[in-house]
């Protein structure tokens, strides 16, 4: 059991709520993309506008987990597949600071071994969903994220849904 007393999601419930999430963030990105392409004329070429755009989108995504992370809350996806994030040592819900952490340390893992793949070797493909499986083998179901974060993905009953709210 985890902190709290509840018990850590399993590694397909965590896969299934990624593919979800994937799915809604399509949206998301979609929309502030396009607002920014409106604003700024950026039709997607080499220039300064388009690292402004990457650092754009990734600050509204940062945005947007840590804001669903933090507090108790969760996304949409988190709450069909009946999952929640707390603090691993305690239980608690994540701050806002631990929820940030965790999209910056998750990202890192993510976006750095893809440019590894992209800049350096296809063999880095084989590393690339390393932070991912390593739920499968731990003990507790964390990723290599949650274990630099302090995070725990945990299940939620309908119960606990309905008594939130």
């Amino acid at each position: 059991m985890a902190a709290g007393g509840s018990l850590p999601a399993d590694p397909w419930r965590r896969l299934m709520s990624a593919v979800y999430e994937a799915v809604i963030l399509f949206g998301v990105v979609f929309f502030f993309a396009y607002a920014f392409s409106a604003l700024t004329s950026f039709k997607g070429g080499e220039s300064l506008l388009r690292s402004a755009f990457q650092i754009y989108l990734f600050l509204i995504l940062g945005a947007y987990f840590t804001w669903f992370w933090s507090g108790g809350r969760r996304t949409l996806p988190m709450k069909t597949m009946g999952v929640t994030l707390v603090a691993a040592a305690t239980g608690e819900p994540l701050t806002a600071a631990r929820a940030a952490w965790r999209y910056l340390v998750a990202s890192i893992l993510f976006w750095g071994l893809l440019a590894a793949v992209w800049k350096a070797s296809a063999w880095w493909l084989v590393l690339w969903p390393l932070p991912f499986l390593w739920s499968l083998v731990n003990s507790r179901h964390q990723a290599l994220y949650d274990l630099v974060a302090g995070s725990l993905l945990v299940r939620t009953t309908p119960s606990s849904d309905r008594a939130a709210r």
